[in-house]
Order: structure tokens, then C-alpha cells, then sequence
């Protein structure tokens, strides 16, 4: 087995935390006296480092150095050496210490508080060790150590790969290809070498993959407010873009001939579309029972009978012209009208008498009389 195999990098299991009393105070019996030395950091805590003063100053617990196999063995040892303590101090009520039916001496910084030591934030307690706290990383640091909360650092061999993953390089492997014997890395089909450092292999798309990233051979992962076209490419994405086109994520530009009405593209007639509906740029359409003029931009009540001595002026409704009534049996037409009446005669035209055979007419306009013939 080689040597990577035998040496441990000190990447720790998760334990669960210990009890709530041993969480909050490091060491019940070690106070520190904070006088003014005490700051306040992230509201709450201060790192130990931060502290002046020789009472102040946390000093980190001896531990028995491994044996030095390698340079990979010496670059861990170096790497966990720098890492920081982790501790914090915390005030809380004095009351809250009380052991043993004993309540300490209050050395916080107001009456009734105490300072006692804490695992900073991102930090835990070490299951071994009491008064050691490490950082915590998510993934637990795989090929690597963790240095500061969700920080790796990769052990020698090993590169961080574009998801932040330490992976190996040759000669010991190559992520998405293979070594070849000159310890160079060779991609599969499908991937191309990483440009910046050339020691592992990333998906190919043959499109630019603009506003995604490429996650395998020719497979795009487009960014939020975008989505993927059928030819494989993101495009902006927009809830309602009809008329227009989705230039930006929820921003449409409306086609020309089109104008933004509320969150819509509205056609717009540049010359009007009286009583009517503009359907498209230019082009008016009248509603039902209705029919455009001949400027195209005019809707007219249509009859389906014309109008005699009259105009359409609803769907199949007539209006009679001045001088003339609803004719009594044809709803379409519009009959003279004579308000003296034409007795021994007709109307014939508005305020106008024809009289009838054997008849002659006399009188002055407006008043005409038929009587009869000698």
C-alpha cells in the first residue's frame, strides 16, 4: 500500500455534539478576566486570537507530531498546524454557570456576566479533544483538509476541479480522462482539457453555452431566468412575450408595430380604428354586425336590407332621413311625412301633398288643400 494509504489526513467523522453545558464553556474551572480588553465581535463572540495579554491568550493543547514519511505527510502537518483555534468568547448570565450548587464570581464586562469560551461559528467541538474546536466543511473535504469553515485545501496529487471537488492528477488519475505515460492528462470523447491548469478534464458543448454552464457533452445548465432552447442553448425566459421577444429575463421588447400595454404588446393602427379593433399593425376589424368604410379605418353599422329614405345606423336599424317616419310594415324603409295630413290626397314628399285623381290642389306651401275638380 503506498504511502497515502497508510497516512491519515486528520479529516474527522461528524460526531454529535456533546452535551449543551459542555458546548457552551470550554473549561467550567478556566475563566478569563476580559476587563477592557473585551470587544465585542459578531455581536456575541470573539475569536481568541483577538485577545491582548498573556491571561487572555488561548494557548493551543500539545499533541504527539506524526512521523514525517513524505513531502505530501509535511505539507498536512503544516497545513493543520495553521489552521486557527476555532474558540471564541461568549458572555452569558453568571446564574447560567452555576456547578455544583455554586455560582462563580462574575468577570464579564456588566454585573451578572461571564465570559466563557465557545466553538466560533462554522466550528465544533473535536470529539477527542475537549478544548479544540475544527472548522466544519459540508462535504467534509474529500482529498483534502479543511481549513476554515467550508474551505478546502487539497492534499499534494490532488487539484480543485469546477465544483470546487479536489480531485487527482497524474500519475495518479484524471478526472473525465486518463494518463497517459508521459503523466500527462488525455480527455475522453466528449471533454476537453481544463484551460487554466490542464490537470483534468471538463464537459465540450459545441455551443457557447452562453448564460449556462456546460454539465456534460454538449448539455448546458442555463442560469435562473433562462431556459433551454430545442438547439441546446439558453435563451432569456419571460411569462408573457407574445408580439415581442424576451431580450433579458422577464423583460420583453415588443415587434414593431406593437406598443406595451400594461405587460402585453398591444398592435397599434397609426390612423385610428374608430368603433372598431385594431388586430394587427394597420388592420382594423369591425365587431359583428358592423363593416369598415372604405378608409379602412371607419366601423359602420351594416343592414343586411337597405335603408330606404334613410341611414343604417345600428346593426339592421334603420333611422329615418329629416322629413320622414318608420314606414308601418317595412322596418327598413322610411315613408314622407306631412303633419297637416292631405285630405283627398297623399304625402309624397316631407310637408309635400300629390292629390288624387279628380282633385286639384290650392292653398300656400305648408298648407295645401285638394278639392275637388269642377
Amino acid at each position: 500500500m503506498g504511502v497515502l494509504g497508510q497516512y491519515k489526513t486528520g479529516i474527522k467523522t461528524r460526531q454529535p455534539p456533546p452535551p449543551a453545558q459542555q458546548t457552551e464553556q470550554l473549561n467550567y474551572n478556566h475563566q478569563y478576566q476580559a476587563g477592557s480588553a473585551y470587544e465585542r465581535y459578531n455581536g456575541n463572540y470573539k475569536p481568541a486570537e483577538y485577545y491582548q495579554g498573556e491571561s487572555l491568550v488561548v494557548k493551543p493543547t500539545p499533541s504527539p507530531q506524526p512521523q514525517i514519511l513524505d513531502a505530501t505527510a509535511e505539507f498536512i502537518n503544516k497545513t493543520r498546524a495553521g489552521i486557527a483555534s476555532g474558540i471564541c468568547f461568549k458572555e452569558v448570565p453568571t446564574s447560567t454557570l452555576v456547578k455544583n450548587g455554586q455560582e462563580p464570581v462574575s468577570n464579564g464586562t456588566s454585573p451578572g456576566m461571564s465570559t466563557i469560551q465557545v466553538c466560533c461559528e462554522g466550528y465544533e467541538r473535536n470529539p477527542h479533544v475537549f478544548k479544540k474546536c475544527d472548522p466544519i466543511c459540508e462535504d467534509d473535504c474529500p482529498n483534502g483538509i479543511c481549513v476554515a469553515p467550508n474551505q478546502c485545501v487539497c492534499i499534494p496529487g490532488h487539484v480543485r476541479n469546477s465544483v470546487g471537488k479536489c480531485v487527482t492528477t497524474c500519475p495518479i488519475g484524471c478526472e473525465n480522462g486518463v494518463c497517459t505515460d508521459d503523466g500527462q492528462c488525455q480527455c475522453k470523447s466528449g471533454y476537453t482539457l481544463e484551460p487554466k491548469q490542464g490537470k483534468f478534464c471538463v464537459p465540450a458543448c459545441e455551443s457557447e453555452c452562453k448564460f449556462g454552464k456546460c454539465i456534460g457533452p454538449n448539455q448546458c445548465e442555463c442560469e435562473k431566468g433562462y431556459r433551454l432552447t430545442a438547439v441546446g442553448t439558453c435563451e432569456p425566459q419571460c411569462e408573457n412575450c407574445q408580439n415581442g421577444k424576451c431580450t433579458a429575463p422577464g423583460l420583453c421588447s415588443c415587434h414593431t408595430g406593437y406598443t406595451k400595454v400594461g405587460d402585453v404588446c398591444e398592435p397599434v393602427c397609426s390612423l385610428g380604428c374608430d368603433k372598431g379593433f385594431c388586430i394587427a399593425p394597420d388592420t382594423c376589424s369591425c365587431p359583428v354586425g358592423s363593416e369598415l368604410d372604405r378608409s379602412g379605418i371607419k366601423c359602420n353599422p351594416r343592414c343586411d336590407v337597405p335603408c330606404v329614405n334613410g341611414v343604417c345606423s345600428a346593426p339592421n336599424k334603420c333611422e329615418c332621413e329629416p322629413g320622414y317616419v318608420p314606414d308601418e310594415n317595412h322596418s327598413n324603409m322610411c315613408v314622407p311625412h306631412c303633419p297637416q295630413g292631405c285630405p283627398n290626397g297623399y304625402c309624397s314628399a316631407p310637408n309635400f301633398c300629390s292629390c288624387n285623381p279628380g282633385f286639384i290642389k290650392s292653398g300656400i306651401k305648408g298648407r295645401y288643400y285638394c278639392n275637388p275638380a269642377n
